[in-house]
């Protein structure tokens, strides 16, 4: 776990012993540096296993969004779980349409904030690895470190939208747009496919390989992307696909889409 929590400190700040990159979200700075006036908000620290993913012991470091003043708006689309059955029962009603899923690596925390927010972490939730490579001791007022965080990370109130904001921006040059009257559901102006957009999970039905591909090919030209073409597990709902039969177990008692 020390292990797993030196990564994700690693992650989020300029990297670690070589073998994570950081993503530059947050930087550690003096105290003297948070301005005046700004208050420095908490951090929660929530540790998970996660066997299906390759970082089995994933820990995750959250901010306290409470303490955060955002004057924007922070109110974001998301998909329901209604909307990811319809699109499986969608997907087995039309001839040829398949189904596969995509995993956005770091997708909050590549997204640059409008307003910058300072947190203090503890020295004690700071693994001696991450001490080390970045000098905090010199840094430490009163048991803590201070931080900025110059980009989306889990718990900012304004993660969520500011993010969802940059894919549109990022997107529509290829053709794709959200549904304005469905949360959470992406088209394209002309090819035959749509997804439905889960936090950084895709669950993409598609007519012809070539368009999931070139969906693919743009999100990659900005993130780091996992595709499961056999498109078995999203969001946590397995899924036993019959192209033959065109029908779909989703493993919901009662429920079958043909």
């Amino acid at each position: 776990w020390l292990h797993s929590a030196a990564n994700e400190f690693g992650r989020l700040a300029q990297g670690v012993g070589g073998r994570v990159k950081g993503t530059n979200t947050i930087r550690f700075i003096q105290h003297k540096a948070v301005p005046k006036g700004q208050k420095a908000t908490y951090i929660r620290v929530v540790c998970e296993l996660k066997p299906n993913k390759e970082e089995k012991h994933r820990t995750r470091v959250t901010i306290g969004g409470n303490m955060v003043d955002y004057p924007g708006n922070v109110s974001t689309k998301t998909a329901e779980l209604e909307s990811t059955k319809l699109l499986a029962n969608s997907t087995v009603s039309t001839p040829g349409a398949q189904f596969c899923t995509a995993d956005l690596e770091n997708f909050y925390l590549g997204t640059p904030l409008d307003q910058w927010v300072y947190i203090r972490i503890p020295m004690g939730l700071i693994p001696q690895e991450i001490i080390d490579e970045y000098n905090l001791t010199d840094l430490v007022v009163d048991g803590f470190v201070y931080a900025v965080v110059e980009k989306g990370m889990y718990g900012l109130p304004q993660a969520g939208i500011l993010a969802n904001e940059l894919l549109t921006e990022r997107l529509k040059p290829h053709g794709y747009y959200q549904c304005a009257h469905t949360p959470g559901l992406w088209k394209h102006k002309t090819r035959p496919i749509m997804f439905v957009l889960v936090v950084d999970d895709f669950g993409v039905q598609y007519t012809g390989i070539e368009h999931a591909q070139h969906l693919f090919a743009a999100l990659q030209k900005h993130y780091r992307l996992k595709v499961d073409w056999s498109g078995t597990l999203y969001c946590g709902i397995t899924m036993k696909w019959d192209y033959t039969n065109r029908t779909v177990d989703l493993s919901m008692p009662g429920y079958v889409a043909a």
